[in-house]
């Protein structure tokens, strides 16, 4: 994986120099949000923030850093006396990735409005945590907990609207349908508490959500 990365960070820094005369950084910050019934609330989320470095012809280069957050549904164990009694103990999971984003954005019309396509590649870390809580009677606590950290890199892509719809130049907004292929199931079965035959109940292997972004253009508030 440490070779694959190093080959696109290549590739993007060739093609970042090759617009380089036209570097104009842009910041933007943005939350993606995805349906999936693996969750709690049925949903899961990613909170992005990074930089546009600059818009040659139709490219527009973005970095940035990532952050996918979901609380698992529940798993309960079933009362042998009663399947209708208060659970004797249940396991509880989470999930959570900081990664860095490197994307080709691609811009097909004008600053008013364009239509944009964003494949993206993504590698860091995916943390994921198990409670088994135990019932006293009276309330649930904490009996044991595990812990894994795995590095891992995933594609998605983008496409939606961007533009400025607002009479300013300093801010735009975009709105994007976004598919990934972050596996966060594949690390939340690894959950195994030896004194609980309760495992993982839920994650999932890809998701498709909906994004929104604000893109800042700092450089032309100071002109202003």
């Amino acid at each position: 994986m440490a070779i694959r990365n190093i080959i696109f960070l290549l590739l993007f820094t060739i093609v970042s120099f090759k617009g380089q005369a036209q570097i104009k950084p842009i910041l933007f910050g943005g939350i993606d949000y995805y349906r999936d019934k693996g969750f709690e609330e049925n949903a899961y989320v990613n909170l992005n923030i990074g930089t546009q470095l600059f818009k040659w012809h139709f490219i527009a280069p973005e970095i940035g850093y990532e952050h996918y957050y979901g609380l698992v549904n529940e798993n309960n164990e079933m009362n042998p006396n009663d399947p209708n009694a208060r659970a004797p103990s249940k396991l509880k999971t989470r999930f959570s990735t900081n990664s860095l984003s490197l994307a080709p954005k691609l811009i097909f019309g004008n600053n008013e409005a364009a239509l944009v396509l964003i494949p993206q590649y993504n590698f860091g870390e995916i943390n994921v945590r198990g409670d088994l809580l135990k019932d006293t009677g009276k309330q649930y606590v904490l009996d044991d907990q595990q812990k894994i950290s795995e590095s891992i890199s995933y594609l998605s892509i983008a496409a939606g609207v961007e533009g400025q719809f607002f009479e300013t130049e300093v801010l735009h907004f975009s709105l994007l349908l976004k598919y990934n292929f972050l596996n966060s199931e594949k690390t939340l079965e690894k959950i195994e508490i030896p004194q609980s035959r309760l495992n993982s109940n839920g994650g999932s292997a890809e998701g498709l959500g909906i994004g929104f972004r604000v893109y800042f253009d700092l450089i032309e508030l100071l002109k202003q």
